[in-house]
């Protein structure tokens, strides 16, 4: 298995990857009727969504999708993919209606990789949380200092299951493939 595509989020001018969620609202490609199919080890649910924040709002800018079917989505229509994916939707300018928390992070510590689902937000140097409403940002908090910690106190998201029991695999595959987390 392989580390999964994270979606991006550009904020203020920086590229950071989707490392948690709770809410609920980001766009998937069943919202414009695509059904997405595995194109990669590094992307088994077929799709990866790039988001954009502008002047407050987040707004859903790019999807690379691999899909049999691939409509026009407002009006777009996607050009020909690459990297796994059969389609690329650019410039959708889409604003979301995601109410929750995201957490996004960068600057990966490469030392910190696991070759299986989504890397966790311990991963990442820099990890901001964005608190939004009906997809308007409404507050920014930092949240490296956390994961730092974290990161020292081993108290991240375990590289690997505590042991070979299939209930403590499947455990934590499962973990692994998610992004979910509660709000603190």
């Amino acid at each position: 298995m392989t580390g999964q595509i994270a979606d991006e989020f550009c904020y203020n001018g920086e590229t950071y990857d989707l490392v948690g969620i709770d809410g609920e609202g980001l766009y998937t490609p069943d919202d414009f009727r695509i059904h997405a199919r595995a194109g990669s080890t590094a992307c088994w649910r077929g799709y990866q969504m790039i988001y954009d924040c502008i002047d407050g709002e987040l707004l859903l800018d790019q999807m690379n999708v691999n899909t049999d079917n691939a409509p026009p989505i407002n009006g777009i229509e996607p050009r020909e993919g690459e990297y796994g994916f059969s389609h690329i939707y650019e410039n959708l300018r889409l604003r979301t209606h995601f109410t929750g928390k995201i957490r996004l992070g960068k600057d990966f510590i490469s030392g910190m990789y696991v070759h299986m689902g989504f890397q966790s937000a311990e991963s990442y140097e820099t990890v901001i949380e964005l608190d939004i409403k009906n997809g308007e940002i409404i507050q920014e908090s930092d949240l490296s200092p956390l994961m730092r910690e974290r990161r020292e106190n081993g108290k991240q998201k375990p590289e690997q299951p505590p042991s070979a029991k299939d209930n403590d695999v499947m455990h934590w595959i499962s973990d692994r493939f998610s992004q979910d987390f509660k709000s603190e």
